[in-house]
């Protein structure tokens, strides 16, 4: 018995090591490192702001501060950042960037993103230990999902994902220990906060939940219920309550900066409802919808509507706040969540979606129904294959970074000029490295340099644009007509003028065609020698 006991942990050790191994492998075909690009670049900003603020400022680390005072060149759009008493703070909750700022003591500013492996680890602890995942489902979990996808990036998602499977243990699996009520109102609060998208789905929980209870017990069954989880809602209470407190202090209102961010977005037309309705849940342009990468949920919410009076409260409970959450998010999201691979508004109802599965899996492979197993095998195998597609066009994002970073390690500028603030994500986690800033316009160029000139003499400042054989000014015209929505177009600068104002205000000028990008270069001369 205890050869057979040691055999069976050398098993389970083996399959960890296999799994995770795999995990990090497939992360890492990505390049990590080079995937700070849009939300990620900037939520990787803000988080290097609380390090350097030394926790005490919400403050944006902006690096050309120091001639751009009035912030007229920085790359971040309106609903990205706010202007707050003076301060410049980001868009994203705070909540998230404090958590991570902490890591910087350890992980460079370049790995910080690999930190998501430390959730998915969680994750999977507590699927394996608590719900009772077989280690199939806990590689379907990953790569049959788009948890694989949300966790190419730096962002909150995978801890997200983690924190709300910890959080439902005291219900979903009776963890009604102090330490597990308590920490999971925290992290509930948490959560809430930091994404106000995942609001629908536990309120929507929780009130199922208390409903079939009061339903199916007496009012003292009911009672009992809510005293037995009192420690996880009354510290859930208190947490939001704080968080509250806290973004009232700092941004001015309860509900975060994200919220006043996106005001906008929440007051759309129904028209734009109904399309984000489309790409949210089918497909939109260079995305796929909840139900495209997870058609397995269509079967899901058939299986479980007819079976609904046989199953139990928690599964009930499960079923409809997924199935309601899912209809509601096209029309709470304050936007269809632009070009992500994997639709991030849902991470949340991966928690259900695993849930509800799993019990048919385990009747579907241990008593081998042959048609259903190749029915599930080839939707799995289908939504892995989406995961595939994805990493393949994450990889060619991350190479343009990588690439542009061998770009500004040989030209080593002081300060960096693009022609629109998506060109500028190029620069990836060396932002903080030096001043990079966008100018949209040639007046603003000429502007620039002037100013420069009398404040940063023997700085060498480089104006970065796409090489005209791959952008074209055919090209660039159709691009901008449709940039010229959201008010970012990408420049076309007079390169003449640029040119003759960087000759007369720089010595050592220079204009250098290098891999994809045009570049004029030069190191401001002081003044008295113009």
């Amino acid at each position: 018995m205890v050869i057979m006991r040691k055999l069976s942990t050398y098993q389970s050790w083996i399959k960890w090591i296999f799994f995770l191994s795999f995990v990090f492998l497939s992360i890492q075909y990505t390049s990590p490192q080079y995937s700070y690009f849009q939300d990620s670049h900037d939520k990787l900003i803000q988080t290097y702001s609380i390090w350097k603020n030394h926790f005490l400022s919400d403050a944006l680390y902006y690096p050309a501060k120091v001639f751009d005072s009035n912030y007229e060149y920085i790359h971040l759009t309106k609903n990205l950042f706010l202007k707050i008493d003076e301060r410049l703070v980001s868009a994203f909750p705070i909540q998230f960037a404090y958590l991570m700022a902490p890591f910087l003591f350890v992980f460079p500013l370049s790995s910080l993103v690999y930190t998501s492996l430390l959730f998915l680890i969680l994750s999977f602890f507590l699927l394996r230990r608590y719900y009772q995942f077989s280690f199939l489902l806990l590689w379907i979990s990953f790569f049959g999902t788009f948890l694989w996808p949300l966790s190419w990036e730096y962002s909150e998602l995978p801890a997200i994902f983690a924190f709300s499977v910890f959080c439902l243990l005291p219900i979903l699996k009776r963890k009604k220990e102090t330490i597990f009520q308590l920490l999971g109102g925290i992290g509930l609060s948490w959560i809430v906060m930091v994404r106000l998208d995942t609001l629908p789905f536990f309120l929507l929980f929780f009130l199922s939940y208390f409903y079939f209870i009061w339903k199916d017990k007496n009012r003292n069954g009911f009672f009992k219920e809510i005293l037995s989880l009192k420690i996880l809602i009354f510290s859930g209470i208190i947490g939001i309550l704080f968080q509250f407190l806290i973004n009232t202090i700092l941004v001015h209102h309860f509900l975060g900066s994200r919220y006043l961010a996106n005001m906008n977005g929440f007051s759309v037309e129904m028209s734009t409802r109904l399309q984000w309705f489309q790409s949210l849940l089918f497909y939109g342009e260079k995305k796929i919808g909840f139900f495209v990468y997870l058609p397995i949920t269509v079967f899901l919410l058939i299986f479980y509507g007819i079976k609904f009076n046989k199953i139990n409260r928690t599964k009930k409970s499960l079923f409809l706040s997924m199935t309601m959450t899912i209809f509601l998010i096209p029309f709470l999201a304050p936007n269809d969540g632009f070009n992500n691979w994997g639709p991030r508004y849902f991470t949340v109802l991966l928690i259900p979606y695993l849930l509800l599965l799993k019990p048919i899996l385990s009747i579907v492979f241990k008593k081998r129904k042959w048609i259903y197993s190749i029915f599930f095998s080839l939707l799995f195998l289908y939504s892995g294959t989406l995961g595939l597609i994805g990493a393949k066009i994450q990889k060619s994002k991350t190479n343009l970074i990588k690439k542009f970073q061998s770009v500004t390690n040989t030209i080593k500028p002081d300060i960096i000029v693009f022609t629109d603030y998506l060109n500028l994500y190029s620069m990836g986690s060396d932002y903080i490295k030096l001043m990079a800033i966008v100018s949209y316009t040639t007046e603003s160029n000429t502007k620039l340099i002037h100013s420069i000139s009398e404040m940063m003499p023997n700085k060498k400042i480089a104006f970065v644009d796409w090489h005209p054989s791959i952008l074209t000014q055919e090209i660039r015209r159709t691009m901008n007509a449709e940039k010229l929505k959201g008010g970012f177009p990408i420049s076309d600068w007079n390169s003449d003028l640029l040119e003759n104002t960087l000759k007369n205000f720089t010595f050592d000028y220079q204009r250098i065609d290098i891999q994809t990008y045009r570049i004029w270069l030069g190191t401001i001369a002081e003044k008295e020698s113009k």
